[in-house]
């Protein structure tokens, strides 16, 4: 059966991709279309029909991963509880578990997550990055 509307909003979420109906973005100053997400969307519409619940597996642990990370911000501010000591990566362990099934989903439709996306800048190097000659 094919993606419904909410579930490829979902799968754009997750590969970092925006959810708006024209997309264009700056390129050395001058707008420029993101090719990544037309082809995305193709993939969307011609992935082959038993690939479809991989893709909705993948949908499941990358929410599944999302949701562990906010119902755990509370701990972000203990170090300890009595005698239970928390584990102090565990965020950075999701982000990275998240990064491995989002590159997994990726792979599925033949395309890259948006090296754009800014919600892992600031984190476990994604995102674009360019060499410096001095």
């Amino acid at each position: 059966m094919p993606f419904s509307d909410d579930e490829k909003a979902m799968i754009r979420y997750h590969l970092g991709y925006p959810n708006v109906s024209s997309v264009a973005t700056f390129s050395l100053g001058l707008p420029a279309a993101i090719e990544p997400l037309f082809i995305l969307e193709s993939a969307m519409n011609l992935i082959l029909p038993s690939a479809e619940s991989l893709v909705r597996q993948h949908l499941e642990i990358l929410t599944q991963i999302e949701s562990q990370q906010v119902d755990d911000l509370e701990l972000l501010a203990v170090d300890a509880v009595d005698e239970i000591k928390l584990r102090a990566k565990e965020h950075t362990q999701l982000i990275q578990q998240y990064l491995k099934w989002r590159d997994s989903m990726a792979n599925i439709f033949g395309v890259m997550a948006n090296p754009y996306d800014k919600r892992f800048s600031n984190n476990i190097g994604t995102g674009i990055s360019i060499r410096i000659f001095r």
